[in-house]
């Protein structure tokens, strides 16, 4: 690469002192004609110019014209395409900065057969010692056993699974007594909604959002009381709270009676009722 850089620009520097050379030939032949100082200097310029406009033009023509003519005749000739051919299916030199590869020293073997020959094997030693030289930190990290759950987890888990068990259970032993006990006495759609407000009222510690249930004209008063009563003391909810939420989803039939009224005659049995105090269920 650098060879070809030193060519060219000895060219070059060759070309441009010829040019400077004709011009100063011309520029004495103009005073040698009785031509001006600055009228010759103006023959030096302008002839400079056009013979360097000259060799750029034939520089031009020759590499895009001529050469490739010049090759194709050549081309015709074995030699000359054998040449190029090999040239060009060369492989590209190496950089320089490669470093070489160096190859593993071999170990020259002696062998007793009746035909001594020396056998080259390469040296695995090295490579064993520097294999059993790697360091700890590159084997592979042995995968942790999961950590045990304590004993105080477990017997809380499980704890906190009888628990909901049995408030799962209580909850429905209550919806099945209020099934039991009012369908005769409501529409299907009232009980739904009154067996949702009973769940939502013992999973909840304020009392739901509800709508008013009329119940038969068969039940009394005494009788909404009771039902609050038997389902207050089976979910443990103080029986204000109880009054309370039987006062809003049977408002119709508890229209005349207040909600401290209620909260002391819930659990009477003086008067004669269809809705019976239910131990049971508690």
């Amino acid at each position: 690469m650098e060879q070809k850089k030193i060519e060219h620009i000895t060219l070059h520097l060759m070309v441009f002192s010829t040019i400077v050379v004709i011009g100063v030939l011309a520029r004495q032949t103009a005073l040698h004609y009785g031509w001006d100082e600055f009228s010759s200097y103006l023959i030096l310029v302008v002839c400079s110019i056009v013979m360097g406009a000259i060799y750029f033009n034939l520089q031009m023509a020759f590499s895009q014209i001529l050469s490739p003519a010049i090759e194709k005749c050549f081309m015709k000739f074995e030699c000359y395409r054998n040449k190029v051919m090999a040239v060009e299916e060369s492989p590209t030199p190496l950089d320089d900065t490669v470093e070489p590869i160096i190859s593993e020293p071999l170990i020259e073997v002696e062998t007793t057969s009746d035909t001594s020959e020396e056998v080259s094997t390469p040296m695995s030693s090295e490579t064993n010692e520097g294999e059993a030289k790697l360091p700890k930190e590159d084997a592979t990290p042995s995968i942790e056993e999961p950590k045990q759950p304590s004993e105080y987890e477990i017997l809380r888990v499980s704890a906190m699974a009888e628990k909901e068990r049995a408030s799962k259970e209580k909850l429905d032993k209550v919806l099945t007594y209020t099934k039991q006990t009012l369908v005769s006495y409501l529409e299907e759609e009232s009980l739904h909604r009154l067996c949702g407000y009973v769940a939502e009222y013992y999973l909840s510690d304020s009392l739901p959002k509800v709508e008013s249930i009329k119940l038969s004209s068969q039940l009394k008063t005494i009788d909404a009381m009771h039902f609050g009563w038997n389902i207050g003391k089976a979910f443990g909810k103080p029986r204000l709270q109880t009054a309370t939420f039987i006062k809003k989803v049977f408002a119709h039939t508890l229209r005349d009676v207040e909600i401290s009224t209620i909260e002391r005659k819930m659990s009477h049995t003086e008067s004669e009722c269809k809705i019976k105090l239910d131990r049971k269920i508690a």
